[in-house]
């Protein structure tokens, strides 16, 4: 009898209704239902989760504890998981607020996202002897990364966040901003006259010691409003690109391509060095050298492009300081061959090959 007429019950009258499951999916089935049941009894503070959600059923509560505990051991994602998963990892410590609008919404009367004290900001106020505002200082107590007694005021250190300081005129000469979250501290001085004196930004590596570094464009002003100078900082705190001075009255007397000046000093020493990081490939490359090579190949490639490149053969010892810069061009040029052939024949040590000269190549 066909198969396919054995499946449809043909000669197998008690078979015609009877549904078939494959032996692996019986265990796959048994395999989930003892994980479910385990993970229900190991996890009973699952259950009051899920039924907040919305009125089910016991039976309903358990498929939804199933799949929130099968959520959570899965990678979570901040912007993907649910948030009852969410709060079931302790990633949220807040309740979701869900309003009912239906009869209306009066904002005088919300209440429902009280703020946690640890993000309670604090200000200081000093005043002149004239009553004028002398400085305001808001700032966060934060503790310190060796406290260990979190009663001891000593355990605690001021993280600002603004900073203002103001003459007895009642006129801001320092404004200081510091955000939280993130690392830059931007700082501006003003002239009596109120017109910018300076403005710079700092990089901030460690709140509780304040030990930071310049970064970004540091700017001064004169009196009247013209610009001073001119520095470019980059992420480690050294000077960059073009910085300038200027006269009061805005001619420019000092300039200095800083940018320019690191990268043709980092392309000399990385030409002096022979460039260490050259692969076999990049050296292979460098010598011009093609399909199968050995190292009578290697030296002989490497003798025939250095004989106009070579030091000694266009000048006299001790003449060095006399060398144009396309000698000193030429001179880079032969360091970064002998690396090549070094790259090269320290490849054919641990991978030798047959001698393409035996064979009749090059």
């Amino acid at each position: 009898m066909h198969p396919v007429a054995a499946c449809r019950g043909q000669g197998a009258p008690n078979t015609r209704h009877r549904r078939f499951v494959h032996p692996t999916c019986r265990l796959k089935s048994a395999s989930k239902s003892v994980s479910r049941t385990s993970f229900l009894a190991l996890s009973p503070n699952l259950t009051p989760l899920v039924s907040n959600m919305k009125p089910t059923n016991k039976a309903q509560d358990d498929d939804a504890v199933f799949a929130l505990s099968t959520e959570v051991n899965h990678k979570l994602d901040l912007h993907q998981s649910s948030a009852e998963a969410l709060r079931l990892a302790g990633v949220y410590t807040r309740q979701s607020c869900v309003l009912d609008l239906y009869h209306g919404y009066r904002s005088d009367d919300e209440d429902t996202e009280p703020d946690e004290e640890d993000g309670r900001l604090q200000t200081v106020r000093e005043y002149h002897e004239n009553g004028m505002l002398k400085l305001m200082r808001t700032f966060v107590r934060r503790l310190r990364r060796d406290a260990t007694d979190p009663t001891a005021e000593s355990s605690y250190y001021d993280r600002v966040v603004e900073e203002k300081h103001y003459d007895p005129s009642g006129i801001c000469r320092v404004d200081m901003h510091f955000a939280l979250g993130q690392p830059y501290l931007y700082r501006k001085h003003y002239y009596p006259n109120n017109r910018l004196k300076s403005e710079k930004v700092f990089f901030v590596e460690d709140e509780e010691t304040m030990r930071a570094r310049k970064v970004g464009h540091w700017r001064t002003y004169y009196e009247n409003g013209n610009i001073q100078s001119e520095i470019i900082y980059n992420k480690d705190g050294v000077r960059c690109g073009f910085c300038k001075r200027y006269a009061i009255d805005g001619a420019i007397e000092w300039v200095k391509d800083y940018t320019r000046e690191q990268e043709e000093r980092l392309q000399a020493f990385n030409a002096k060095r022979g460039n260490l990081d050259l692969t076999v490939t990049d050296a292979a490359r460098v010598l011009g050298l093609e399909g199968d090579w050995c190292s009578h190949v290697v030296n002989r490639t490497f003798r025939s492009k250095c004989a106009p490149l070579h030091p000694d053969w266009r000048r006299t010892a001790g003449d060095k300081a006399g060398e144009t810069w396309e000698e000193e061009q030429r001179t880079e040029a032969f360091i970064r061959l002998s690396r090549a052939r070094e790259v090269l024949l320290k490849f054919l040590e641990t991978h030798p090959r047959e001698c393409s000269c035996e064979r009749g190549g090059a």
